[in-house]
């Protein structure tokens, strides 16, 4: 009786020890996900005159910290690469990451926190219109939520 008894603590410790490990991130590309296959490249805002780069390049997967990966663990990674943003100062570079939130277009990126380099995340929503050419792209980035104002962006490369 001990045996089974010890046998099954054996079997649940190990099952629960399972279960916490980390779920790889999986990048799923769709091209009928139409931010996926039209964002990367370099955009514009013309009221503002800020740009913003998009660079495809799925190992920055590997960079994003495990403690987020659970959040992203049942999520279908539709793109992964850099957000470039050129500043006076210097370069900002994230890595990003695609998903979509109830059927909103949602870009997640990781940038540093104290000393972790990729240890604080945010999100902002994003779509594109597309045009009859890539010039005539239109890319709209907003806040997390769906209640405020989009900037409108243009392809400029």
């Amino acid at each position: 009786m001990k045996k089974s008894i010890s046998l099954l603590l054996l079997l649940a410790f190990t099952l629960s020890a399972y279960s916490q490990k980390e779920t790889p991130l999986k990048y799923t590309f769709n091209k009928k996900n139409v931010v996926a296959s039209a964002i990367d490249g370099t955009w514009k805002s013309e009221e503002e005159g800020f740009t913003i780069l998009f660079e495809k390049d799925t190992s920055v997967l590997s960079l994003i910290p495990e403690k987020f990966h659970k959040n992203f663990a049942g999520e279908i990674i539709y793109h992964a690469g850099f957000m470039i943003i050129p500043t006076e100062e210097q370069e900002l570079k994230a890595p990003f990451i695609l998903i979509t939130v109830h059927g909103n277009s949602q870009m997640i990126f990781f940038k540093k926190y104290y000393d972790e380099p990729y240890g604080d995340s945010e999100s902002f929503n994003v779509f594109i219109i597309k045009g009859k050419t890539k010039e005539t792209d239109r890319l709209f980035i907003g806040d997390d939520s769906v209640n405020r104002e989009f900037a409108e962006y243009v392809r400029i490369r």
